[in-house]
């Protein structure tokens, strides 16, 4: 019986995927993020027993310290730990099965299988990073909203920013955008990225790279943002410098509580509200330059 140690600890929204991502770089088997009231995620990450977790934890205290003293109001936990055996990680695999995305997209994790029926694409992630399984309403919000823009534009590339698994870019190039670019600040999101393009043959046809939205050259039919609020409203004027004519922008990563504020500030920077759809709490905004 394969035994597993499982670290839990609670984390404010905004530093969740910090958390998650480091705790990937420590050897953790896969992490998932749970939401647990507002503002709260749990994250939840699996080691090998045979990992140091004293290690661990001390490294994870360390890091802590350090993204609370850079997001001034971030709370996050002390650390639980608990070992499990193999059924125990496999109650964890049959949280994440395959769904459906838009009218096309299928995304299943590896342990589900999926046959294509008709016209349906098929995606498999891996959810070693819990955002951008195709679970979360963000994601699903930019897979449908990008899905729709190409049935009624010509959009031929597209720019994904902070690209995180590289669920969304591997969609728009599987769903007929010719040329397609990602990118994240977090070398880990990237081989992520890199693995799961691989795992869907397309890693030759996308280019993934680390760093900021000022490396990106060129201008793109369409950019997708599903990232911070804060991190969109810095980011407006480069966006908008790197749209073709006539190009669209789709944001999430919106609290429908923060849609107001969000519009304001694309508004103001020139861009005009085209459409908007939700699921649940979450928002996607679709803006053309005016």
């Amino acid at each position: 019986m394969i035994r597993l140690s499982q670290l839990k600890l609670e984390v404010s929204e905004q530093a969740a995927s910090l958390v998650s991502d480091f705790l990937l770089g420590l050897g953790s088997l896969g992490v998932a993020e749970d939401i647990r009231g507002e503002g709260l995620r749990e994250v939840s990450a699996y080691f090998p027993m045979e990992t140091d977790i004293a290690m661990v934890i001390s490294s994870l205290k360390e890091y802590s310290e350090l993204v609370k003293q850079n997001f001034p109001g971030v709370t996050i936990s002390p650390v639980t730990v608990q070992y499990i055996d193999r059924s125990g990680w496999e109650v964890w695999k049959s949280v994440l099965k395959k769904i459906r995305v838009g009218k096309r997209v299928i995304i299943r994790p590896p342990w589900e299988e999926h046959i294509a029926l008709g016209n349906e694409i098929v995606i498999e992630i891996n959810p070693s990073l819990a955002f951008g399984t195709g679970h979360h309403e963000t994601t699903r919000l930019c897979i449908e909203a990008i899905e729709d823009n190409i049935q009624t534009n010509d959009i031929q590339t597209m720019l994904d920013v902070g690209c995180g698994s590289g669920i969304l870019s591997i969609s728009a190039l599987k769903l007929g955008v010719r040329d397609v670019a990602g990118f994240d600040t977090d070398p880990i999101a990237i081989q992520e990225s890199r693995k799961n393009a691989e795992k869907n043959g397309v890693l030759d046809k996308i280019n993934f790279f680390c760093g900021y939205i000022q490396s990106a050259k060129g201008h793109y039919d369409l950019i997708v943002a599903n990232v911070y609020i804060e991190s969109i409203l810095l980011m407006k004027e480069e966006f908008i410098s790197r749209l073709s004519k006539g190009g669209k922008l789709i944001v999430s990563g919106i609290q429908y509580k923060r849609r107001d504020e969000a519009v304001r500030g694309l508004k103001e920077a020139g861009l005009l509200l085209k459409n908007e759809i939700s699921d649940r709490d979450w928002v996607a905004l679709e803006f053309v330059t005016n």
